[in-house]
């Protein structure tokens, strides 16, 4: 009976039709950062999972949205009791909101922009290359939810990779990348 009761308030949720509105709008989202393996040829080192946080401005085009972003994420070395990296990114953002004739939408985004990653000194791996800024891109999928008429809360996922990191100590080329899991809000202006 409750599973009827649930399926029944979803199908008649997915049946009201949403005000679509184009215009500016402002987002914050916070989730969990979980980071790949840093990977080169003088080995593997891992940091563990940290906060991950976003905030942009955009402008909706009836379902397009173009956005420019700032994100920062922290992590703690896995191998030191002390240290970390932070990350701090500077996107320019495209969304496709896929419209399902509801208050419900799924969307995709793309990304592009900078990435300026910085360590902590860590005595076990001290990579010299981390204080720069470099090119990055990001995919990413998730949900909206509108609550109001100006207010959306959405859960999504998001693939972000830095790209040409090199360690000039080890003269080689530095692999890695980033997931993020991240709840967040928009408000249409």
């Amino acid at each position: 009976m409750k599973k009827a009761i649930l399926f029944s308030l979803l199908f008649a949720g997915l049946a009201v039709k949403p005000a679509m509105a184009a215009g500016p709008y402002i987002s914050a989202a916070a989730g969990l950062g979980i980071p790949g393996k840093f990977e080169e040829s003088g080995g593997t080192w891992g940091v563990d999972s940290g906060i991950a946080l976003n905030g942009a401005v955009g402008y909706d085009f009836n379902g397009l949205r173009a956005e420019t972003a700032v994100g920062y994420q922290n992590s703690d070395y896995e191998i030191a009791d002390t240290g970390g990296v932070v990350m701090w990114t500077f996107m320019a953002n495209a969304y496709y909101d896929i419209n399902t004739g509801s208050d419900i939408q799924p969307y995709l985004m793309a990304g592009l922009g900078a990435a300026h990653i910085k360590a902590d000194d860590d005595p076990v791996t001290s990579p010299p290359w981390l204080d720069e800024t470099y090119f990055a891109w990001q995919l990413g999928a998730g949900i909206g939810c509108k609550v109001s008429k100006t207010v959306t809360i959405d859960l999504g996922y998001r693939y972000l990779k830095p790209e040409g990191i090199r360690c000039d100590y080890h003269n080689s080329d530095v692999k890695w990348e980033t997931h993020n899991i991240m709840a967040g809000i928009r408000v249409s202006l």
